[in-house]
């Protein structure tokens, strides 16, 4: 017991030996509530958090999270005296600031927009760079309106958007003015398409990134889906469900390389302008299966599945060097015939699958896939006892396996697959395995290998 006093004696020691200056750097480096914390520590460090701000404001990310203050119970009310408590941190807290490069606040139900505005104000006045913002909104039934400040913000190069709804109405800023804002995170935002392809995005004129998380349309809204903007490079759709129908959908990004694409898919008279300029692309594409729709809905959704066609998306995705297919996408490539393009410049393609059929695509994708020198698969537990005749390749070199378990099947389509691709020169697997399994299974591989594989590289991982 007494060593271990000495042992934590000379460590606190060590620590308060160093200078202001430099335990004040150590606090940039903590979350703000655990920096704050250390005041309580002794009449010295009652000066650090305010004296990190001084010296380190701009360096430190300014982390308010209400969450980390109270855990209410469920299903109650947050107290006043809590909120108070967060509100006067906050407010003290950025008192102090100089500048602040980066702000995460996470409001609390009960925080008015008013509060949540005067915080947004002083951030643009120290100069906010980047902006995560979570709000809670419509859970009074007075009405509400999201705080406006934070959308001409002329500082703003990322912002990060999270808005929980409650059950009474809201209204949605729509004049924005974001300059010189690049990067844009929309999650679980509820918007027409008017507000945010006629009004929302033309006012960020140089935005180069943007990321829809389960944002969602109204259930009324039949218009068409439409993003158009001139500088966009990289763009990520996960809307899943919350778009209740299939879409007619317009992109007008002739600068985008980047497209992660996930929900039910466009119908035919859909139409892109990104085909000549995308790099990379990932595919999540499934038939809908909202259980939430009304008897209408549904029929409407019935109406719009016979125009699905994942021929669409695939065409638009035709030119690109690294493709991901989720198992999804494939098993929706398997059930509906989908004819596919030739990928005249794919060098990459992550494949996945978890049903038996899905792997029966895999044959086809490599016969339109001459440029091919890397396949990563993933779910190769789930391909068929007989498993999946592919025709001889000679342009992959690099194959890839994740999940791999050693059944016998899996084993198999492996040995197959050495067989068959003349100039693989690399084969890494990743599986759970342990070393002497491992170890018999490279040996049992290694015996099925044909002899101008004597120098093909098996690692696993």
């Amino acid at each position: 017991m007494d060593s271990k006093k000495v042992k934590s004696g000379s460590r606190d020691a060590i620590i308060n030996s160093f200078p202001d200056e430099i335990l004040a750097k150590i606090l940039s480096f903590l979350p703000t509530k655990r920096a704050a914390s250390t005041s309580l520590i002794s009449k010295r460090w009652r000066y650090l958090f305010p004296l990190m701000f001084q010296l380190f404001a701009s360096q430190h990310h300014l982390l308010f999270d209400y969450s980390d203050l109270v855990y209410p119970e469920e299903g109650k009310r947050e107290r006043g005296d809590v909120h108070e408590s967060f509100r006067d941190f906050v407010d003290k807290t950025l008192s102090r600031c100089n500048s602040v490069k980066k702000l995460s606040l996470k409001c609390p139900r009960s925080s008015p927009t008013t509060e949540t505005d005067q915080w947004l104000r002083r951030a643009l006045e120290l100069g906010v760079v980047d902006l995560d913002l979570r709000i809670p909104l419509c859970f009074t039934s007075c009405w509400q309106v999201m705080p406006t400040s934070f959308f001409t913000i002329k500082t703003l190069v990322k912002l990060t958007l999270e808005i929980e709804r409650g059950p009474h109405r809201t209204h949605i800023y729509e004049n924005v003015f974001l300059p010189v804002l690049k990067s844009l995170f929309l999650h679980a935002v509820y918007y027409t398409c008017a507000t945010l392809c006629d009004k929302f995005l033309p006012g960020c004129p140089v935005l180069e990134e943007l990321f829809l998380n389960y944002c969602s349309t109204p259930l009324y809204e039949r218009s068409i889906y439409s993003i158009s903007h001139k500088t966009l490079k990289r763009l990520t759709l996960n809307y899943n469900n919350t778009i209740p129908h299939c879409r007619i959908m317009r992109f007008n990004t002739p600068s985008l390389v980047y497209l992660d694409f996930s929900g039910s898919a466009p119908t035919p008279c859909s139409t892109a302008k990104f085909v000549d300029s995308l790099v990379e692309a990932k595919q999540d594409v499934f038939l809908d299966s909202n259980p939430n729709l009304t008897e209408q809905d549904v029929e409407l959704k019935r109406q719009y599945e016979a125009y699905m066609n994942l021929c669409t998306i695939m065409h638009w995705m035709r030119n690109v060097k690294t493709l991901s297919l989720a198992s999804a996408s494939v098993k929706y490539m398997y059930s509906r015939c989908v004819a596919l393009p030739f990928f005249s410049n794919l060098v990459k393609l992550h494949f996945e699958s978890n049903t038996q059929q899905g792997w029966e695509v895999l044959r086809r994708m490599l016969n339109k896939s001459s440029k091919l020198e890397t396949l990563i698969l993933k779910g190769l537990r789930c391909v068929s006892s007989e498993g999946v005749c592919i025709d001889r390749n000679e342009a992959v070199k690099v194959l890839e396996i994740y999940g791999f378990r050693g059944s016998g099947r899996e084993v198999r389509q492996v040995k197959c697959f050495l067989r068959e691709m003349q100039c693989l020169q690399v084969l890494k697997v990743e599986t759970d395995a342990d070393d002497y399994k491992k170890l018999l299974l490279m040996n049992y591989l290694i015996l099925g290998l044909p002899k101008r594989s004597s120098k093909l590289k098996i690692l696993f991982l």
